[in-house]
């Protein structure tokens, strides 16, 4: 039966979590949520209760989520992620446990209770492996949403007891559209969606949300119309003298090399068009830089090498996710 429990939940949180569950239950045939902001400027969209609805009840499906499940949250109401866990909840009819959003979560939850489900981002859960990982087997199937994945914690993930999955999806899509299984690096989608490609691009027909041909910047390789492996943003690739580099392979391989926040991206240059660079907030010792410099060479090639390092704040959502774009216009400025 549907029931919230709050641990370490602000006055404020709880205020925004019941305006939520009293929308919902108020009927309302339209909800309004904001993008995430990692492409852009977050904007406004429209989304139906239909949308919502089928949306909750898939992914309730996909996770074997019933009457007697109980979840833990602990994502703020205002995104896309944070909603749907409360509306899955309430379509689901389920017990949903809700916490203030932090880097660790889960540090303070009780070590006798079990849950069915919980959704992080990647710098949540890494937080949680340093210093309570424990904790996380207390949890039978974990969602992870975003792409900041590097490979080590990937490697680690696909070891623990839970399922851990990541899921594909924008607000757009009314949160994820298909899951990866950690250790995979196939997608497969949810029940009711058709894939296809245009211009390397996904393009996305989702019968249950009542989309049709959507075009997405998501660079993919394409395996049926149900399964892809993901390569990058087609808005971040970088072309150096013509040669596309995807930032994002590059960002996961050297991951665990940088302790600061970085990005990979082009800057201008006067022959190659855009020059590939290490963006990052505090430079590396040259010694290691090219150490990096040769990684880099040896596994993606003389083209993806980045010809310098380039010191600069990283821009990031209230979640987490790195806004790519505004971070490399300020640079361009």
């Amino acid at each position: 039966m549907f029931q919230v429990i709050y641990t370490n939940c602000s006055t404020e949180t709880q205020r925004e979590i019941r305006e939520v569950i009293e929308l919902w239950k108020s009927g309302s045939p339209v909800y309004t949520v904001k993008t995430s902001g990692s492409t852009g400027v977050p904007k406004p969209i429209t989304l139906s209760r239909k949308q919502l609805e089928a949306s909750a009840k898939r992914t309730n499906s996909a996770f074997n989520l019933t009457e007697n499940s109980r979840v833990f949250m602990p994502l703020s109401p205002h995104t896309i992620g944070g909603k749907m866990m409360l509306i899955r909840a309430l379509t689901g009819n389920y017990r949903i446990e809700i916490t203030e959003p932090s880097a660790n979560p889960v540090r303070d939850i009780d070590p006798e209770t079990s849950y069915s489900f919980i959704s992080l981002v990647p710098y949540q859960v890494k937080r949680i492996l340093e210093e309570t990982p424990e904790k996380l087997n207390q949890f039978k199937q974990i969602l992870l949403g975003g792409m900041g994945l590097s490979l080590q914690l990937e490697n680690t993930l696909t070891s623990i007891r839970p399922e851990v999955f990541i899921g594909f999806g924008m607000t757009e899509t009314v949160s994820h559209i298909a899951l990866r299984k950690m250790g995979s690096p196939v997608y497969e989608a949810l029940e009711g969606l058709e894939l296809s490609i245009s211009n390397d691009c996904l393009v996305v027909t989702d019968n249950k949300l009542g989309i049709e041909f959507m075009q997405t910047n998501d660079l993919v390789k394409l395996i049926d119309s149900t399964h892809f492996e993901w390569l990058g943003r087609a808005d971040f690739v970088i072309n150096s003298g013509g040669i596309k580099i995807h930032p994002e392979n590059l960002e996961q391989a050297i991951d665990e090399w940088i302790a600061v926040p970085f990005i990979i991206g082009g800057i201008p240059h006067e022959t190659l068009g855009e020059a590939c660079v290490l963006i990052i907030e505090e430079v590396l010792p040259e010694e290691k830089f090219e150490t990096l410099q040769a990684f880099i060479r040896e596994k993606f090639g003389k083209y993806a090498v980045p010809k310098q390092q380039v010191l600069s704040p990283i821009l990031k959502t209230e979640n987490g996710k790195i806004r790519r774009k505004e971070t490399l216009n300020a640079l361009r400025k």
